[in-house]
C-alpha cells in the first residue's frame, strides 16, 4: 500500500480527501500517482453539509441537517458514504482509531455525491428552501468529489474524508 495522496485545502484546514492503495504506485519509476483533480472552489460547503447530515443522528436541526433528512426520505439518497469521515486533530487513541477507520471504497462515495447533486438539481421547493445560500456550490463541489472518487476507483484506491479546524 502506498502512502495517502491528497486533495488538500489551500489553507491547511478544512476538508481533506486522501487516496491510498496499491493501485497508486505509478509508472515504472514507482512514484505514487497523485490525483490530478481538485475542487473547483471552496470545499468547506461539503464539510458543512456532511457534518450537519451526521448530526441528524444526534437530533441536529440545522437547515442542512433537515435537507439531508429530506433527501433521504423524499429522494431515497444513501448518505452513509458521506457520513464516513474523521477529525485529523488526534488527541487520543479513539481519535487515531476513527481516522484510520475512515478509509472507504471510492465508488459508493462517488455514487452518494452524485445522488445528492441530483436531488439538489431536482424541482423540489422544500429542498431548495433548506439549502438556500449553500447551493449551487454544494452540488458542484460534490460533483468534484465524485470525479476524484471515479479517479480513485479506476486505480482500485480507497478514499478517506477528514477535516481539520482551527
Amino acid at each position: 500500500m502506498t502512502g495517502p495522496q491528497s486533495a488538500l485545502p489551500e489553507s491547511g484546514r478544512g476538508l481533506f480527501v486522501e487516496f491510498a492503495q496499491g493501485g497508486l504506485t505509478g509508472g515504472d519509476d514507482g512514484v505514487p500517482e497523485v490525483c490530478p483533480l481538485a475542487f473547483g472552489g471552496d470545499a468547506t460547503v461539503v464539510l458543512f453539509f456532511i457534518s450537519w447530515a451526521y448530526s441528524i443522528r444526534l437530533g441536529g436541526m440545522h437547515e442542512l441537517a433537515q435537507a439531508a433528512l429530506h433527501m433521504q426520505r423524499r429522494h431515497k439518497v444513501d448518505l452513509r458514504p458521506l457520513l464516513t469521515f474523521a477529525d485529523r486533530d488526534i488527541e487520543d487513541e479513539d481519535d487515531r482509531h476513527a481516522l484510520e477507520h475512515a478509509w472507504q471504497d471510492a465508488a459508493p462515495l462517488a455514487a452518494a455525491c452524485r445522488e445528492v447533486a441530483t436531488a439538489l438539481a431536482a424541482d423540489d421547493p422544500t429542498l431548495r428552501a433548506l439549502v438556500e445560500g449553500h447551493d449551487p456550490p454544494l452540488g458542484a463541489r460534490l460533483l468534484d468529489l465524485a470525479a476524484m472518487c471515479d479517479w480513485a476507483t479506476e486505480r482500485d484506491a480507497q478514499v478517506r474524508l477528514s477535516f481539520l479546524l482551527d
